[in-house]
């Protein structure tokens, strides 16, 4: 009868000590499998999901992102129903923004936007797509400084954030193996001035060719005025 007695209270014990260790197991990340040594991100095609926020201003929605290393992006915002919103064409600082319902375009560089602008975050693209410095898997839950940019890994060795001297800083999360490259599910970028930018992306297609004309703005029959007077964001 005590020996019953002694069972049933430790029975709850027992119970809460499996339950924390099987919770610790499941927060645990585990090493990707099937990663290509030396195979990087040399272009980027994928549905992405999109917030933006700088100051009281904020928005967000999906698009599609078409991105050629090491610079060259462009991006659709789309509407609910899937007409195209806006689309942005970047290469290095220069910046092109198109309305196709009003057929204007705006286009200089980006730091002639506004510092409200959420759009201005993307002057950071380079340096956010820019790959680790150090082959990945790299070293594990450490933190690396390069020329002036601190690189921190996770405990299995991916890219999880790095900052720069200016106060600029992206976070990687939800890495998963494509075609042999670890790419992250979702990148966080926060710029020293307070804009933030986060994208998740949808079943990325890596590597695949992209046509020139895909990441050129096509602007014959707009009205082009400079980004400086681009307010819309």
């Amino acid at each position: 009868m005590t020996h019953n007695i002694r069972l049933r209270s430790l029975l709850p014990v027992t119970l809460l000590i499996c339950f924390v260790a099987l919770s610790g197991c499941a927060a645990v990340k585990k090493p990707l499998t099937g990663l290509v040594p030396g195979r990087g991100v040399t272009t980027v095609q994928s549905s992405v999901s999109l917030s933006a926020s700088s100051g009281e201003r904020s928005s967000a929605g999906r698009g599609y992102l078409v991105y050629q290393a090491p610079d060259l992006y462009h991006l659709l915002i789309l509407s609910p129903f899937g007409q195209t919103v806006l689309e942005a064409f970047g290469e290095s600082d220069r910046f092109t923004c198109v309305i196709p319902s009003r057929q204007v375009a705006f286009t200089g560089v980006l730091s002639e936007l506004p510092e409200q602008s959420a759009l201005k975050s993307l002057q950071l693209f380079r340096w956010v797509m820019a790959p680790s410095p150090l082959p990945l898997p790299g070293p594990l839950k450490q933190k690396v400084d390069i020329e002036g940019t601190a690189y921190y890994y996770d405990e299995i060795g991916m890219l999880e954030r790095k900052v720069a001297a200016s106060g600029d800083q992206v976070s990687y999360r939800g890495y998963q193996s494509v075609d042999g490259v670890p790419f992250p599910e979702t990148i966080e970028i926060r710029s020293a001035a307070g804009g933030e930018v986060r994208i998740v992306f949808d079943e990325p297609q890596l590597n695949a060719p992209v046509e020139p004309s895909a990441l050129k703005p096509e602007l014959s029959g707009m009205s082009v005025y400079p980004l400086s007077e681009f307010k819309a964001m």
